[in-house]
């Protein structure tokens, strides 16, 4: 069993003496004994004892509370006061140093003993239920929470310090499959192996957490460019690629990671993880052991948008308004040809998108407009209106686009209004739909 590292700071060499033969004796090991605050506070960091006897009253520049202080802030190891004095003053003044517990003196063995039995199993305590808050059970990593809380103090520091950050979002492909054919035993272990793998990957200064199941995050930080970033996705894909070898039996995984940079992308955690997010979906449409840049996914985002409304919109203007059903496939035929991402979904925003477009045509327009041009230009206005903002905008923002559209010669009664916004909603569900890649249910 192991055996209590325990320091002690006492400024009486004779008390000092006599408090090291009891606690020797009573099986503990005595990691040193120092006279002065000043020495203590460089001596744990060195020595990590399990405990410290902080003697109050110390001679020099620190006295024990203000030594306990400053060790609490460099690390958790508890205190316990040893003291003379139980004047309220001092007591009142040692709270503040959170300590685990006082010793009177003159004491004897048994009553240093309960002290600090009690004291250690005090810290024992409160650290099994930090790290059941903070850390992921099954792979020992921090958890959400925990990697949140870290991200935004480093996000803190980087734009003070001017320096760059990356957010990885990353992905294990085949784990579901594995889970399901080999069993949540099995599956359990290769999440804490993955785990320690990316753990390998990373420098010190950086951190990897558990989001859940399957998916993993990591921050880097200090970080020169984006080629540091490719050096680290890179060594991940390799690493976790490796074969796991597990219950006798070999298994592979493949792995998606979607990356951002601060300042690049962004300057806060929430547009980070969105972006980071997006973009680990567009590695995993490129196929297993894939990493991606949201500034390129959202470059290709943007692209798929602008081709998809224009293919709509040149099938609406060539039919002026009216098509039937096998028009309808052909078109669809057509869009998923291209390579634009498909799902039920965005067939469906497609066919809205058409029919708000149809209501162009029967609205009042200027006499001899030319009703094709008029379509693609407020499409493309309502596409730039969204892709400036996010998505997101004000009141003041949507009159400055329906100003924008009457230049065009479109009227706007009520009706014409209507029309507008049904467009804008239905372009941007179109946008959030392509953002979102349209496999956000079927992952594998």
């Amino acid at each position: 069993m192991r055996k209590n590292k325990i320091m002690i700071v006492e400024d009486e060499g004779l008390t000092a003496a006599y408090i090291q033969d009891i606690l020797e004796n009573l099986g503990y090991i005595v990691t040193s004994h120092e006279f002065s605050g000043e020495d203590a506070i460089e001596k744990v960091i060195k020595d990590e004892p399990d405990l410290i006897l902080m003697d109050i009253r110390l001679q020099g520049q620190l006295d024990g509370i203000e030594t306990a202080s400053a060790i609490h802030k460099l690390t958790s190891v508890p205190v316990v006061y040893l003291t003379a004095h139980s004047d309220k003053a001092i007591l009142d003044r040692a709270k503040i140093s959170q300590p685990y517990g006082y010793v009177l003196k003159p004491f004897n063995s048994k009553e240093l003993q309960s002290n600090i039995e009690m004291a250690l199993y005090k810290h024992r305590t409160e650290k099994n239920l930090t790290e059941s808050a903070y850390f992921d059970q099954l792979t020992g990593l921090p958890n959400r929470t925990l990697f949140f809380d870290r991200f935004e103090q480093a996000l803190k520091l980087a734009k003070c310090s001017h320096q760059s950050m990356a957010l990885l979002m990353i992905d294990l492909n085949d784990f579901g499959s594995i889970n399901e054919t080999m069993g949540y035993e099995v599956g359990d272990k290769l999440l804490a192996d993955a785990a320690g793998r990316l753990t390998a990957c990373i420098r010190e200064a950086d951190t990897v957490a558990r989001l859940g199941d399957d998916e993993f995050i990591m921050a880097l930080t200090n970080i020169t460019g984006p080629d540091d970033v490719c050096e680290i996705a890179t060594k991940v894909i390799m690493s976790v690629g490796k074969p796991f070898y597990v219950n006798e039996t070999n298994c592979s995984l493949g792995v998606s990671i979607g990356i951002s940079l601060f300042p690049l992308d962004g300057d806060s955690l929430k547009t980070l993880l969105k972006e980071a997010d997006l973009a680990m979906y567009r590695a995993k449409e490129a196929g297993k052991n894939q990493y991606r840049f949201f500034n390129e996914t959202c470059n290709v985002t943007n692209r798929d948008i602008g081709f998809l409304i224009d293919k709509v919109c040149g099938f609406a203007v060539v039919h002026k308004g009216v098509w039937d059903h096998d028009g309808w496939l052909d078109l669809i035929i057509d869009i998923k040809r291209s390579g634009v991402p498909f799902s039920n979904d965005l067939t469906q925003y497609i066919g809205v998108l058409l029919e708000t477009i149809k209501k162009v045509y029967f609205s009042a327009l200027p006499v001899n407009s030319d009703v094709g041009k008029l379509i693609k230009a407020m499409c493309h206005d309502i596409l730039a209106f969204i892709l400036e903002r996010d998505g997101v905008w004000k009141q003041s923002d949507w009159d400055l686009l329906l100003s924008k559209i009457r230049t065009h010669g479109f009227e706007l009664t009520e009706a014409g209004n209507n029309i507008i916004r049904d467009l804008l909603e239905t372009v941007n569900a179109l946008y959030i739909l392509l953002c979102k890649k349209c496999t956000y249910g079927n992952k594998a």
